[in-house]
């Protein structure tokens, strides 16, 4: 049975496209899921995937997936700067998670530049546009891999 990752991402990264170009570029999160399905089969682990507006919802499934899955990729979006349940319920599982965002937030400063995910992830990944969902797939699964 192949391992299982997690990933999850916050408010209007379904937009992804359409929303602000010049940050986010103009793929699609279906562009970047389908690159992130490929990628997974050939580091043989599997992908849940889950999108939601809504932290209470982020914060359901990721208790709701405690037992399925080894670690998380997370793109906490807006709740970068105050998703404290989302923060909780990942630091409360106890499973690795890798913090990744499409636009460089640190340069683009103000409430976009401070995330309280970083401290507790394994690692951070910004600015590489929807390939930083890639690099932290390589990055979670190599962690598990020597964990």
């Amino acid at each position: 049975m192949k391992r299982i990752i997690g990933v999850i991402n916050g408010p209007n990264i379904n937009m992804l496209g359409i929303r602000e170009p010049g940050y986010y570029g103009k793929e699609t999160w279906g562009d970047i899921e389908a690159r992130l399905v490929k990628l997974s089969g050939d580091l043989n682990f599997g992908l849940i995937f889950f999108q939601s507006n809504h932290e209470g919802d982020i914060v359901d499934f990721i208790q709701q997936n405690i037992e399925k899955v080894e670690g998380f990729i997370i793109n906490p979006a807006a709740y970068t700067k105050g998703g404290y349940a989302i923060l909780d319920a990942l630091t409360a599982i106890d499973k690795p998670f890798v913090e990744v965002h499409i636009s460089n937030i640190y340069s683009r400063g103000g409430w976009h530049s401070e995330s309280i995910f970083a401290e507790k992830a394994v690692g951070q990944i910004s600015g590489f546009q929807g390939y930083g969902y890639e690099l932290g797939l390589r990055a979670l699964t190599n962690h598990l891999k020597v964990v």
